[in-house]
This record gives C-alpha cells, structure tokens and sequence, in this order.
C-alpha cells in the first residue's frame, strides 16, 4: 500500500516542514505487485521543489539504461537550477525488471558498470560545458564532439552522483573512485561495515580519502509503543527484504528458506510479475523476525537513536528511513506525518547536534 501521487508530494513538503535534510524518489517504471508506486521521480521533485526551500531532493536511484547521460544531465542540471542547487543525482547499474521488458539491452554486470562510470564522466562534462567550451569524449558507450549544454546547474556547482549499490564489490569500488557519495539499498551492522571497506579501499587507492563521500544508510522505520502494530510492521517489510537480500546476504545471517526454486533468486534479475512477487512472498514466510529487526527501527525514538548511533559509529554520514506504518500498513499520508513529526522533534535534533547529515562540498 503506497501514497497516491499528490499525497507523496505532499508528504515530501511535510518532511521538510519536520526537519529532514533530504528526500529520495524511487525510479521504476514497476516493481513486484502489489506495489503500484512507481512514479516518475522527476516529476515528483519538481513538484516537492517548487514547494520546499531546503530540503535535497534526489531519485533514490535511477539508471544508466533508460536515458542517454545527455538527457539525464539536462533533467538534473535544470532541477538543480529551480530547487537553487538543491538536486542530487543517485544512479545505478539497472535491474531487469525496468529493462528487459521494454526492448533495451540487459548486459552482463561488468558491462553495466562500466556504462555507469562512463555515464557519470560524460554528465560532469556536460555539466561543465558551455558554448564557448564545448567538450568531446569517446568510450566504449558515449561519444561527444564539440558538445555542450546551456542549461548550467545552479550557480555552476557540480550536483553531487551517488552511486547505487546493492553490494557488488565493484560497484562499491567504483563508489569510492568516483562518485560523491554511497546510496545502497538495505543493510545490517556488520554489511555496512564490510562495504565501506570496500568503498573505502579504492578511494586510498586513487587518492582520495573516504571522508569526502557521504555514506548513506537506508532503513525501515516504525515508531509505536503498540505490540501488534509493531508486529504488523515487522511482517511487512520481510517480503521486501527477502527480494532484495536473498541470494547474497539471508543465507550469511544464518536464515535459508526451504521455498522451492529460491536459490538463485535475485531482485536485480526478477521481472515485476505475480510469480516474483509470490515467490517472494513464500522466502519471507518462514523468515523470523531478528532478521527483519536487523533492518529496521522499531520502538520508541530512543530506540532509534541508539540504533542509529551505531551506524554513526561505523561512518555512516547520512541515514535515509522509510516509514512502514504509514506507507506500507495504513498507505496514509497522516499516519506518516505522525512518523515525521516524532522523528523530527526528538531524533533528527540529536544527530544534528553531531553533525550527522549530507556533506555539501
């Protein structure tokens, strides 16, 4: 159960109104069902923007496939001009499910990162171009010759790229050689520590230090003093996490579903069909709930801090939650500002008194 399109327009301008630092529209032209959320992200922030002052806006992520990095330049480059240097871009490798069923090339993984790297080259060129200065490139991918965009990004300050990562170590290396910041789907203490390892390695080895990139952590949230809604919400998301996390981390927490025909089941390679969605229905049955509580903040918001905190500890620069009891139970923008509004009085003021938000070098 996800908000109807004006009522996620809506609830981007409350959480601003509640103190959030950021906002992170999902781009997907569909997903398992019965999730029918998939709206076009750029039409979103641009609405949320015009409405909001501070706020950071950034699709949460996109990929390479579906836009030429020329277009996608152009799309970021005027956002950030009407949000005043507000948009960020967080860009990834793809999944099959936006692909393959459109007529467009699913390569294999090294092919897709590769593009990636080059699609992030030819956009901070394009982003840097002006008549007067026109750029060439030439890749594998992408060519340019005497190319340059006239819509300039705000103020000329570079948006930041995120890269998308759901583990792979070379997208996480690449992370670290090239991109402003780390935007990864869902994990636990102990992926999020071995990760950034990865991430933080590479950046040694091209000079860079892993303090210029913002390491964000996403994670589920609900806040309720009431068991069973607590329990409703654990429920809620174990589908989800087992579609994303099945075939390269569930089995390393020690949990291994005794579904048929799940082992090799992986969200990057499912397409948006009723099986996909049934069989991940059927790897979260048996799922017990301290792997689902790995994922997610459940309790009061003190709870929340302290889990929180420990992400802090490990270097996480930027934490990205996603309301359940308001999205995922009710499907209710009210219910989720109930959400906003406690976090925004007792958990956001804390991690701000440590600095705890997006770089914006």
């Amino acid at each position: 159960m996800y908000y109807p399109t004006p009522e996620l327009v809506r609830a981007g301008v409350l959480a601003e109104k509640y103190g959030f630092d950021s906002l992170w529209v999902q781009d997907h032209f569909t997903d398992l069902p019965p999730s029918g959320d998939k709206v076009d992200p750029w039409t979103i922030m641009s609405a949320i923007g015009v409405q909001t002052k501070r706020i950071k806006l950034s699709p949460g992520v996109t990929d390479v496939q579906r836009l030429h990095p020329a277009k996608m330049a152009h799309i970021v480059a005027t956002l950030h001009e009407l949000t005043e240097g507000r948009t960020m871009l967080a860009i990834g490798a793809g999944e099959a499910m936006n692909i393959k069923p459109y007529g467009l090339p699913w390569e294999e993984p090294d092919v897709r990162i590769d593009r990636l790297r080059e699609s992030i080259q030819v956009m901070r060129l394009l982003w840097n171009s002006t008549r007067e200065k026109t750029v060439n490139y030439k890749g594998t991918f992408y060519t340019l010759e005497g190319a340059w965009l006239d819509q300039h990004p705000y103020r000329g300050r570079i948006p930041r790229v995120y890269i998308g990562a759901l583990g792979s170590p070379r997208t996480l290396r690449l992370v670290g050689e090239i991109a402003d910041g780390y935007f990864p789907w869902f994990n636990t203490l102990d992926t999020f520590k071995k990760r950034v390892s990865v991430i933080e390695s590479a950046a040694e080895s091209v000079g860079r230090s892993i303090k210029d990139i913002d390491l964000v952590v996403l994670l589920f949230v609900a806040i309720t003093k009431d068991e069973s809604l607590r329990k409703k919400a654990i429920n809620a998301i174990k589908p989800e996490i087992s579609i994303l996390n099945h075939r390269n981390l569930l089995r390393r927490m020690g949990y291994q579903t005794k579904a048929p025909g799940t082992a090799d089941y992986s969200y990057q390679h499912v397409l948006g069909t009723t099986q996909a969605a049934e069989m991940a229905a059927s790897i979260s049955e048996e799922m017990p709930d301290e792997i689902a509580e790995q994922f997610m903040l459940t309790g009061s918001p003190d709870n929340c801090i302290e889990e929180i905190d420990k992400f802090a500890k490990l270097g996480s620069t930027h934490i990205v939650l996603r309301d359940v009891i308001g999205q995922y139970i009710f499907g209710s923008v009210d219910k989720g500002e109930e959400t906003m509004k406690e976090l925004g009085q007792k958990v956001i003021p804390y991690f701000q008194d440590l600095q705890l938000t997006p770089r914006t070098k």
